[in-house]
């Protein structure tokens, strides 16, 4: 039994999931070993992910994390910035981008150094940043609430320009991902009243629908999305009872289908096949659907 909430959460590539402990570090988990203790660290990660060989973690006050040994070893450095950052995305070839609060660090050697790109200067109030997913040339900008300028923004690198993709003035977007080439999926949150929603949006045509719950129950804010081998989840905010919920999500059918439920936000949610792992706020959930559940509280 493990007492602790999380904060972060990915699957890894070779077994189990390495996990952002609150305020105690990273962890690695499986249902083989159970828990190992990697790193010490006292500072939040709300987000940890591979890029190429690395794993890299971002979270408060700019805090970065690296390893290239597969958690064994991790260096730490920072941005100049006292923002959370929630997330860091790039590819196998070195390219990297986090972000800070109006402005995207960007890297092309995996993390040795990094230059300031700031898609929203010419703004006199611009968004504050919440999510990213790159795609190709186009890094895809999801804002907190902002009643002018919030939404999805694309950034295009090769023009140095800036589009609004998807407007919304009361809700921010969380998390996103882009499946199957062409779909990018955000995970939407309200602050008040249950606005939440999973919208997927064609990259190509710009069609786009919201997937709704298979239950007449509605969401205040979704907070993560994860997909792997085609098989999406999602996960929420605590409800009035204090407790999340963890969706599995069907493009096709539109529909969102309860899977599970976790004490408190269900703040990250990695998955390898059908299998998942949910960081929450006051437990963590590894689930293999039809086999083997563990709670780690």
């Amino acid at each position: 039994m493990f007492h602790k909430g999380a904060t972060a959460v990915t699957a890894s590539a070779c077994s189990g999931y390495f996990v952002a402990v609150q305020r105690e570090g990273i962890f690695h988990y499986s249902l083989e070993h159970g828990w190992k203790k990697l790193f010490r660290l006292k500072s939040k990660i709300h987000c940890i992910s591979y890029i190429g060989p690395y794993l890299f973690g971002v979270g408060e006050k700019g805090t970065v994390i690296r390893s290239s040994d597969e958690g064994k070893t991790w260096t730490m450095s920072s941005f100049p910035t006292n923002a959370t950052v929630w997330a860091i995305t790039g590819r196998k070839d070195g390219f990297v981008c986090a972000h800070g609060r109006h402005c995207i660090y960007v890297s092309d050697n995996f993390g040795v150094s990094w230059r300031v790109i700031k898609p929203f200067a010419e703004f006199n109030n611009p968004p504050v940043i919440r999510s990213l997913c790159l795609h190709g040339s186009s890094l895809f900008i999801g804002t907190q609430i902002h009643e002018c300028f919030g939404g999805i923004w694309a950034y295009d690198f090769t023009r140095d320009t800036v589009q609004i993709v998807k407007k919304e003035i009361n809700r921010m977007t969380a998390s996103m991902i882009v499946f199957d080439e062409y779909w990018l999926v955000a995970a939407m949150g309200s602050v008040k009243g249950k606005h939440g929603a999973v919208t997927v949006r064609n990259i190509l045509t710009d069609e786009e629908f919201t997937i709704q719950s298979s239950t007449i129950r509605k969401e205040e804010s979704f907070l993560d999305v994860s997909e792997d081998d085609g098989i999406i989840y999602v996960t929420t905010t605590q409800d009035e009872n204090g407790y999340s919920m963890i969706y599995q999500a069907d493009l096709e059918a539109r529909s969102l289908t309860w899977f599970d439920t976790i004490k408190g936000h269900g703040w990250r949610v990695a998955n390898q096949k059908e299998n998942f792992f949910c960081a929450g706020l006051y437990e963590c959930k590894f689930v293999q659907p039809y086999e083997v559940s563990a709670m780690i509280h």
